[in-house]
């Protein structure tokens, strides 16, 4: 729980210490209740001409003898009105005075009558005066500090002298001013504390938002810019155990294959997981970039299945291509296309045995599907529901038994929506699972 230290909030007064603070909280009210506040000044000032009309009624041929200092504050409030309903600069600078102003001329305009006639326009004391202090307390939009002024300035005022002058008794005020003053100064001191705490719990929430973005984009850059330096040690790692490697083989050192192989193996392994995880950074950091291009479809396959296939057939899966025959080229991201594709067939590779995988290609015009279907494992909803989350695998063992980061498919969808397109999964646990892109391409169709 905050207390008001913490909250850096004035006990007294309701009001931040931090005029920054302070000032964008008040901006924040407004733009909450500016609609609020300007109709109450629409509709006050449709009230006060018949309040007039009545004014006048009243004093008949009397009005000659009413000071002239009487009818300035009623002459006034038309341009003040009309100033605060056309200028929403001023509304929004004046109105807490302006509501002083109007409740202190209708105080004036009840008081008066009073003393002309008991039952002018204005009601009994014992309902104005109450009414007045909750009103201003719990309706209007108005600080703490300021309400508490109005009431005092104001009721107080009308109270005095409607004892003074015998329309109320002093066993009356009391309850028409003690409790409804009490009452409504507790409820307003509440709901102002309770809005300004609410208020900087949020700006608190926001300063940290904004620096975990901050924090998490120095990550993702920091990773995207060690790209260089992570994969040129690890390549050369591979490249050296792969020359290693084949003079073991002229020498028939079998014993040193099998280890070189295994250092290969790693190495590769090692390079992919870091290959997933800068691709991640490049993406979150903003660095991934577009190489749109034209390039031959029917080649572009070729190479995929050459790619896929001996990892396909390792588990003793059948690989099926169904592609159109009136495609020749397409234009898009060639290379980020069969990063994808690879990362959709290596996956369903990986959760089938003894299968059917199929790799399917349909033709829209200026839009291409790539569906990669299995007969694998699947995946239950509540899988289906985590499948695109980073780092994340279908349930705790999938890790444990298939490996991986859990960023291919994750690294797929956000590549994909790059490059204009959207990344969809189906699966049904036991039977298998299709996933899908659909990104928008030019199509070059072949000749007929």
């Amino acid at each position: 729980m905050l207390d008001y230290e913490s909250a850096a909030i004035n006990r007294y007064t309701r009001t931040f210490r931090d005029p920054e603070l302070e000032k964008g909280y008040l901006e924040d009210r407004w733009e909450k209740n500016k609609k609020f506040i300007w109709t109450v000044v629409v509709v006050a000032h449709l009230l006060f001409i018949p309040i007039i009309g009545d004014d006048i009624k009243q004093l008949g041929p009397e009005i000659s003898d009413v000071p002239v200092t009487y009818f300035i504050p009623h002459v006034l409030s038309t341009p003040i009105t009309w100033a605060l309903i056309l200028r929403e600069d001023l509304l929004k600078k004046y109105y807490s005075e302006y509501f002083t102003y109007v409740n202190m001329v209708a105080m004036l305009n009840g008081a008066y009558h009073y003393n002309l006639d008991h039952s002018a326009t204005f009601p009994p004391g014992a309902i104005a005066i109450p009414l007045t202090i909750l009103l201003f307390f719990m309706v209007y939009p108005i600080n703490f500090l300021n309400s508490m002024i109005l009431v005092l300035t104001t009721s107080t005022a009308f109270l005095i002298y409607l004892s003074n002058v015998g329309l109320i008794e002093s066993s009356q005020i009391f309850y028409i001013y003690g409790l409804p003053f009490a009452y409504g100064a507790f409820v307003k001191w509440s709901n102002e504390n309770n809005r300004r705490l609410d208020y900087w719990k949020n700006q608190e929430l926001n300063l940290l938002s904004i620096k975990a973005e901050s924090a998490s984009k120095a990550k993702s850059e920091f990773l995207a810019n060690m790209s260089h330096e992570l994969r040129t040690p690890l390549n050369a790692i591979i490249g050296y155990s792969e020359m290693l490697m084949e003079e073991a083989e002229d020498d028939e050192l079998e014993n040193y294959v099998q280890d070189l192989s295994k250092v290969h193996s790693s190495g590769e392994h090692l390079l992919s997981l870091i290959n997933e995880i800068l691709d991640l950074s490049k993406i979150e950091a903003g660095k991934m970039e577009m190489y749109i291009e034209e390039f031959d479809f029917n080649m572009h396959l070729d190479q995929i299945e050459a790619t896929a296939k001996p990892l396909i057939e390792k588990n003793q899966n059948k690989f099926i291509v169904d592609k159109p025959d009136d495609i020749k080229n397409l234009t898009n991201d060639q290379t980020k296309l069969r990063q994808i594709l690879f990362n959709m067939l290596s996956n369903a590779a990986k959760f089938t045995k003894n299968g059917v995988i199929t790799l399917t290609v349909s033709n829209y015009g200026d839009k291409i599907r790539f569906a990669v279907s299995d007969t694998g494992i699947g995946m239950s909803p509540e899988q289906l529901g985590k499948v695109f989350e980073e780092f994340t695998q279908a349930d705790s063992s999938t890790s444990k038994n298939y490996g991986g980061t859990g960023l291919g498919l994750p690294i797929s969808k956000k590549i994909a929506e790059m490059m204009g397109g959207i990344m969809e999964v189906e699966s049904e646990e036991g039977k298998g699972t299709t996933f899908s892109i659909t990104i928008p391409v030019v199509v070059t169709e072949a000749e007929k």
